[in-house]
């Protein structure tokens, strides 16, 4: 039962060090979009940060998505083209 606790506690390790990781990203996403266009977080309220940030995330995570699949059909020698 111990190791089963254990093994639970690392995976919840893991799992929030990929999602600090991901928050970490997205921030560089959120300043690198706002700098693109000259603005600056004062420059919005906390309901349109909150979008912004939101849509960095979701676009983060379909970059994610579609990169692992490109390598699983290149780790079993398939290709999209």
């Amino acid at each position: 039962m111990k190791r089963l606790l254990n093994r639970f506690v690392l995976h919840s390790k893991l799992k929030q060090k990929i999602k600090e990781a991901i928050e970490k990203r997205v921030e560089i996403r959120v300043r690198a979009r706002l700098a693109q266009h000259h603005l600056k977080k004062e420059d919005f309220t906390p309901e349109e940060l909150k979008v912004i940030y939101e849509d960095e995330r979701l676009k983060l995570y379909d970059d994610l998505k579609s990169k692992g699949l490109v390598a699983l059909l290149a780790a079993l020698g398939l290709s999209l083209f």
